[in-house]
């Protein structure tokens, strides 16, 4: 193969043994020969199987990422329908029982769908045991492995991540037992023996228990009653209380939009002050005279793709660690609500264009972004008790006068573009005002949960870049012409099909899901929230 991902050089040599650099290569044959030769007739019914499903190719294959980072075609039983996207891994798929056929059901539960990749075994693209093999697309998977070496073995059909918790790992952890697998390798020969076998094994219990494969929804029995969702519930708004509230993040915009919000709409019933979050001193606060702890500090607006190993670490210490030790102390300290700003990147949507998000998909990050998030996400909802609520909000793409992130770009696009793609897609967006209002409500309930605020309508990126367009007084042609490039960017690598999925990818929540009985929010609709940003008055 000449195709290989930039980092490390092709042909990287990991320090090894008799049994890795002789033995094992020698058993991957004699497995793999007798393999296809003992499975024939399996493989036979279930081509038949599967043509019957959903006629078509019986096999598809994908680019994934071989010993070096050179790519290699792996090959599988087709086990989703025809349409599906190739290059989308199955948890990132916002509806993968859209997808899914009824025989890819049965091959999936019990990892039959593998079976084809014998023959990747068998012509030396890959080993019986060893690290699953990336898409060729998962940049932060195989950035992860760099750190353990990881890329530079052959990879498994079957490894110890597999055995250790397979699809219900993130991807730092995933990484993490890859590495410790290479580790093991490195030692005597007898030792890698025993864990390659003891793999091997393990494997047939996890495919017989079929526990692990998690189809990007939530695994009810591990997640029943955690995720306290709001929309299953009543509230009651007391507008005769008086909150104290203390904002942790100093110059958010968030932060400054509520402070300004609740001051003009809500003085009787706040009083604010913002502490800043760098250094130490915040640690010297009192927090025990505020009602309310609202946490909005963090990194947002990460680019994945060129990070050193110190930005991600900062990552997780501003986004994870600084926000539960901050709701640790406003526990300790007698705080009766703590509101937390999360992220609809927690559910790694920016890689998938179908579907929505329901209240069954299961959070799933697909980078080390959107993981420091999930990982606070968590972290804060487990300090709850009967005293202390934690509510934590997961919004869309926040905007509004000053924002940050992608809608300026659509604003200056609207006001210079001539012509723009008419491309169809469904987003879920939420005003500032919007969300200000939301937090009023919220802190005066004192209650805690998991929301999903959005506009009371989703947003098409065509109408909103044409309402942008006229309310700045110009025209702005929209053209279905230019849709093909728009498809086509999808699947271009890096950064290309990165920016076509945020502008034009479909990214949703179930309108149900940010209904709340007794908290009235939803006052500005998309079109009178473009006309109050772009208006000269603001």
């Amino acid at each position: 193969m000449e195709e290989n991902i930039k980092g490390r050089d092709v042909g990287t040599v990991v320090p090894t043994n008799v049994y890795v650099s002789c033995l094992k290569r020698g058993l991957d044959i004699l497995l793999s020969l007798a393999g296809l030769i003992v499975l024939s007739p399996l493989y036979l019914l279930i081509s038949l199987a599967i043509v019957l499903d959903d006629p078509g190719p019986v096999f598809f294959t994908q680019k994934r990422v071989g010993r070096n980072k050179v790519f290699f075609n792996l090959h599988k039983f087709r086990s989703m329908k025809q349409f599906t996207p190739s290059d989308v891994p199955t948890h990132l798929l916002d509806n993968p029982d859209h997808y899914i056929t009824r025989v890819g059901r049965v091959l999936r539960k019990y990892s039959l769908d593998e079976l084809p990749q014998v023959w990747d075994i068998f012509v030396g693209n890959m080993s019986v045991v060893g690290p699953r093999p990336a898409l060729w697309n998962q940049e932060d998977l195989v950035a992860e492995r760099d750190k353990y070496g990881a890329n530079d073995v052959i990879p498994g059909l079957t490894g110890w991540a597999q055995i250790n918790g397979r699809d219900k790992l993130d991807i730092p952890a995933k990484a993490k037992l890859d590495g410790d697998y290479v580790a093991a390798m490195k030692k005597g020969a007898f030792s890698a023996l025993l864990l390659d076998l003891r793999c091997f094994f393990g494997t047939f219990l996890r495919v017989f228990r079929a526990s692990s494969v998690v189809e990007g929804r939530m695994d009810s029995a591990r997640e029943a009653g955690f995720e306290d969702y709001g929309f299953k519930r009543t509230f009651t708004v007391d507008r005769t209380a008086r909150k104290k509230v203390l904002i942790t993040g100093a110059h958010s915009y968030i932060g400054t939009a509520f402070e300004a919000w609740a001051r003009e709409h809500y003085a009787d019933n706040f009083e604010i002050d913002t502490l800043d979050m760098h250094g130490d001193a915040w640690r010297e606060r009192d927090f025990s005279p505020y009602d309310v702890v609202f946490h909005v500090a963090g990194i947002a607006h990460a680019d994945i793709t060129r990070v050193s190993e110190e930005t991600k670490a900062l990552y997780y210490a501003v986004n994870t660690d600084l926000a539960i030790e901050t709701a640790q102390k406003a526990r300790s300290e007698g705080v009766r609500q703590f509101v937390f700003m999360s992220s609809m990147i927690v559910y790694g949507a920016s890689a998938a264009r179908e579907g929505r998000i329901t209240k069954d998909t299961f959070p799933w990050p697909a980078n080390f972004y959107g993981n420091s998030k999930w990982q606070s996400d968590k972290g804060v909802r487990a300090l709850q008790t009967e005293g202390f609520r934690v509510a934590v909000l997961r919004p869309p793409m926040i905007y509004g006068r000053g924002s940050k992130g992608n809608f300026p770009l659509l604003t200056r696009l609207a006001k210079r573009l001539p012509v723009f793609p008419d491309f169809d897609n469904e987003r879920s967006m939420l005003y500032i005002d919007n969300l200000t209002e939301f937090l009023c409500l919220l802190m005066l309930t004192g209650e805690g949960g998991v929301f999903f605020p959005q506009n009371a309508e989703y947003t098409r990126t065509a109408d909103m870049v044409r309402m942008i367009a006229q309310v700045s007084g110009r025209k702005l042609l929209t053209s279905r012409l230019l849709n093909p490039a728009v498809s086509l960017a999808f699947h271009i690598p890096g950064k290309i099909s990165g920016l076509a999925r945020k502008a034009f990818g479909n990214r949703a929540y179930d309108q149900e899901m940010s209904r709340y009985d007794g908290l009235d929010y939803q006052k500005v609709s998309l079109e009178q929230s473009i006309q109050a940003i772009e208006s000269p008055a603001g």
